[in-house]
């Protein structure tokens, strides 16, 4: 009994151990398994999907999560952890996006003026016009062609408080441009202007003789540079570097140098090695030699013999804005480049340049608005008060302006005596300095006659053409009716047109540059004499009752601080609505008014 017993126990273990439940061991590396994850995910899309539907079978694969970690299967991780895993990798490639790309550091102090021609056409155009322009319209404008500013370059102070001498800047006497150096300042004579110092003059020659294989070519410009066992190849290579190449180091140069053994090209460099020049020197003195036959002889003898007549040094360098462009590609060229770039984007600093030569030119620059604003005018403005007397039109006209303020110019006579006329943009500021001055030459006889002041006995008269100064050419006060007009409206026009003109030039109405017009609202009259007799009762009743010398001395100095400060803030806004930092306003006599 024992012995079958065993004999079963036997039989019953052989019969639980199933070999083929080891079959699904893999010993494979990982990346076996993933490849055989695909083809087998491939073969289910090819079945057409014949495995669906049914159930989980033996017949249904298994997924790669189902496997055993001890069968060698990598456990499948979720769609979030692939997907943060792959941002992590997209990120770690990616370069960092907080550094920028340093930017250019200039290397020299730029400043920027106006051209003398320029700007004194500039100059006359505001004078004939008589319209207020913005301050940075007018530095935009000198700005959009070099030809209008010059440019002063002068070396960084890198220490201000030191007691050493501060750095200079190189320039070419020939051209007058700056260079950071005196080599390259050299370089760019004999480039440029070795015709001022020498005649050239092309000979024939004979071509060099020896075995060449080779010849050496520049890949940027195509040109033949020689033969590298020639004598003077290195004097060709320096010489064509000087010439031609702008904007690389002469390393990078080197680099791009080619060779080639075409026949063609070494009998094409000899045929062109038969023309030479000669340099016959100028203004030759007894002790000097006659002529030099190569550019490098002639080089030094500039150097020895007129150095003073090529370079020069300063501590700044000033040049016309159309040489930029000429001047050789560096450091200083892309300060100069950068600087202008940045002033025609916000010109505070051309505008602060240009803002001195106006005020000497008697131009009114002022603020306006609440961001300070400035404006120019040819015209200083002139302010009304109580005691200011207009004829009758003259008078309705400034009321209306002032109840109507920014109203366009070419829209006035609709509003204000309704007539129509041709809609009329004004003239853009431009710089046409013979067009100027054929018009301040007309208009300054028109003006001198307005310096007439009419007494007090005198009544105000009316404006008349004579009177009032001729408006340029394109003025906004110009109307073209758009229907024939009677007699009587043709006059009313006319004398509106003159009435605006006259008090456009006088200063007592704005018209900016854009047509629109502006009227400040009278001066409030001024009430210094009612405080006067109360200051005295009160110093006497301080200087009676309180014996105390110091509250008699602070009371004294208020009230003399009140007799000396300027009108209430609701009377200065009313008297200068446009204008911040300005003198107090003068109220001169004009040849239309009395004083009452």
């Amino acid at each position: 009994m024992a012995e079958e017993t065993a004999s079963s126990s036997s039989n019953e273990s052989k019969n639980s151990l199933d070999l083929n439940t080891l079959s699904g061991l893999d010993f494979g590396p990982n990346w076996a398994d993933e490849k055989s994850a695909k083809s087998s995910k491939s073969k289910r899309f090819d079945n057409g999907g014949s495995d669906r539907g049914k159930g989980s079978g033996s017949g249904r694969a298994k997924s790669p999560s189902s496997r055993d970690r001890r069968s060698g299967g990598r456990p499948q991780r979720s769609r979030d952890d692939q997907r943060s895993a792959g941002s992590e990798k997209r990120g770690r490639g990616r370069p960092d996006q907080s550094r920028a790309k340093p930017t250019f550091a200039p290397t020299v102090k730029v400043d920027v003026y106006p051209q003398d021609e320029a700007f004194e056409a500039l100059v006359k155009r505001l004078q004939t016009s008589a319209r207020t322009y913005q301050l940075f319209e007018i530095a935009h404008l000198l700005l959009e062609k070099p030809e209008r500013y010059v440019v002063v370059v002068a070396p960084k102070d890198s220490k201000p408080n030191s007691s050493e001498a501060k750095p200079l800047l190189y320039y070419s006497v020939p051209g007058h441009l700056p260079f950071a150096s005196e080599l390259e300042a050299i370089d760019f004579v004999v480039k440029e202007h070795i015709d001022q110092f020498f005649e050239v003059e092309e000979i024939e020659v004979e071509p060099p003789s020896g075995n060449f294989q080779m010849v050496n070519r520049c890949s940027i410009t195509g040109e033949l540079l020689g033969p590298p066992n020639y004598h003077r190849y290195q004097e060709f290579l320096q010489r064509h570097y000087n010439a031609r190449i702008n904007g690389m180091s002469f390393e990078r140069f080197q680099s791009k140098v080619e060779s080639s053994k075409e026949q063609e090209d070494i009998d094409a460099w000899l045929e062109s090695m038969k023309k030479g020049a000669r340099y016959v020197v100028k203004d030759r003195q007894d002790s000097e030699p006659e002529s030099f036959d190569t550019l490098e002889a002639a080089r030094h003898f500039l150097i020895s013999q007129r150095k003073d007549k090529v370079v020069c040094s300063g501590d700044h360098v000033r040049f016309a804005g159309r040489d930029i462009e000429r001047i050789p590609m560096s450091d200083i060229r892309r300060s100069v480049e950068s600087y202008v770039e940045e002033q025609k984007h916000f010109p505070l600093d051309s505008a602060n340049n240009i803002r001195g030569r106006l005020r000497r030119h008697k131009f009114a620059v002022y603020k306006k608005g609440s961001k300070g604003v400035s404006f120019v005018c040819a015209v200083k403005r002139k302010f009304r008060d109580s005691k200011t007397v207009f004829t009758e039109s003259i008078s309705d006209l400034i009321d209306f302006i002032e109840k109507h303020p920014e109203i366009p110019a070419s829209k006035l006579s609709k509003e204000y005596i309704g007539i129509d006329t041709e809609k009329q943009q004004p003239s853009a500021l431009e710089m046409k300095e013979e067009e100027a001055a054929t018009t301040a030459s007309a208009v300054e006889p028109e003006t001198s006659e307005n310096t007439d002041i009419k007494t007090d006995n005198e009544a105000p008269q009316a404006v008349t053409a004579e009177s009032t100064p001729a408006p340029d050419k394109e003025a906004s006060t110009q109307a073209t009716p758009k229907v024939e007009l009677s007699e009587d409206e043709h006059k009313k026009l006319k004398q509106l047109m003159l009435d605006l003109r006259w008090l456009i030039t006088e200063g007592y109405v704005t018209e900016y540059g854009d047509g629109r017009l502006f009227a400040p609202a009278p001066l409030p009259e001024s009430t210094k004499k009612d405080v006067a007799p109360a200051k005295k009762t009160v110093t006497a009743d301080i200087k009676s009752t309180a014996p105390d010398q110091e509250v008699a001395k602070s009371v004294e100095a208020e009230v003399k601080r009140e007799d000396a400060k300027e009108p209430p803030a609701e009377a200065s806004a009313a008297a200068k609505p446009d204008a911040e930092n300005d003198p107090p306003p003068e109220v001169s006599p004009s040849p239309e008014k009395t004083d009452v």
